[in-house]
C-alpha cells in the first residue's frame, strides 16, 4: 500500500531552504531512489512542508536514513514528520506537466 511522510522544516536561512530544494530538484532520485512522488511547500520565509510517497512503509523507513544524510551538514533549525498510509490521491492528468515544470 502506498505509504506518505511528510516532513516540516524549518531552516536558518532562505539560502539554506534553497540550496537543498535546488539539489533535490537535480538528484531526486539519487537521493532517495524509491520515492514515487515529491510535492515540496514553501510555506514561510525560511520553512517547507514536503510531501513523500513511497511503494510502501518499508521504502518510506529506507528513505529516513536517506533523508537524514542529505541533511547533515546543513542549517536546520527544527524537522518533524507525520506520516502514514495513503488512502486518497488525485492529480489530473492535464496537469502533470504543468506540475512538473513548477518545480524546475
Amino acid at each position: 500500500m502506498p505509504y506518505a511522510r511528510i516532513n516540516m522544516v524549518e531552516f536558518e536561512s532562505r539560502e539554506e531552504m534553497h540550496k537543498v530544494i535546488t539539489n533535490l530538484n537535480v538528484n531526486m532520485k539519487t537521493v532517495f531512489p524509491e520515492i514515487r512522488s515529491f510535492v515540496s511547500v514553501e510555506t514561510s520565509e525560511k520553512s517547507q512542508i514536503t510531501i513523500s510517497v513511497y511503494d510502501h512503509k518499508e521504502a518510506a523507513d529506507r528513505a529516513v536514513a536517506q533523508r537524514d544524510t542529505h541533511l547533515e551538514h546543513r542549517e536546520l533549525v527544527d524537522i518533524f514528520a507525520h506520516e502514514g498510509n495513503v488512502n486518497c490521491f488525485y492529480v489530473e492528468k492535464e496537469q502533470l506537466t504543468n506540475l512538473l515544470d513548477g518545480g524546475v
